[in-house]
C-alpha cells in the first residue's frame, strides 16, 4: 500500500472527533516494514503508522 493508501487506512478507521485533530502526514523511515508515515496532530503530538511485512497496520 501507498503512502496516502496508509493514511487513508488509518484515517477511515478513526472517529470524527479524532479526525479533526489530524494535521499531516509525512514520511516516516523504519526498518523491516512495508511503508511507513508519521500523522503529525494540531496540537503537537504525532504517531507513527506503519505496514509490517505480513501486509497487517500498526501504528503507536
Amino acid at each position: 500500500m501507498t503512502k496516502q493508501e496508509l493514511f487513508n487506512y488509518y484515517y477511515n478507521l478513526m472517529s470524527e472527533e479524532y479526525r479533526q485533530e489530524i494535521k499531516d502526514f509525512e514520511n516516516f523511515k523504519m526498518n523491516n516494514v512495508i511503508n511507513s508515515i508519521k500523522v503529525n496532530f494540531k496540537n503537537r503530538d504525532w504517531i507513527r503508522v506503519y505496514q509490517k511485512l505480513d501486509g497487517t497496520v500498526e501504528w503507536y
